[in-house]
């Protein structure tokens, strides 16, 4: 299977530094393994925002940013279900709006 953007370069980097991705029971052990699992944060009132925490391989995780920026570049030439996907949640991301509910205790996501 070709994905527009990924070459074989970035292939073999990429399964060079996972290594067998069978050892990965599921998608979050490798997000954790990676660090691009999400990290939350709460204490009484205070919430932070959701980010990764980058606690993982550091090299996986460059090839992985790189590779979807290739990606997102590629989808201009080429139809790629996979960036197709990355624009429209980042797009969604801009759009949202987070406001106190009228008791002042609970956050809502417009």
């Amino acid at each position: 299977m070709l994905l527009p953007g990924i070459s074989n370069t970035t292939a073999v980097l990429l399964l060079g530094t996972l290594g067998d991705i069978r050892r990965f029971r599921n998608p979050n052990a490798l997000n954790a393994f990676v660090g691009v699992d999400l990290r939350h944060y709460e204490s009484g009132q205070f919430i932070t925002a959701d980010h990764i925490s980058k606690r993982g391989n550091t090299m996986a995780r460059k090839i992985l940013y790189r590779t979807i920026g290739q990606m997102a570049s590629a989808s201009h030439y080429h139809q790629c279900h996979i960036a197709d996907y990355y624009l429209q949640k980042k797009k969604s991301s801009l759009n949202f709006q987070v406001k106190c509910n009228d008791d002042n205790e609970s956050l809502i996501v417009v």
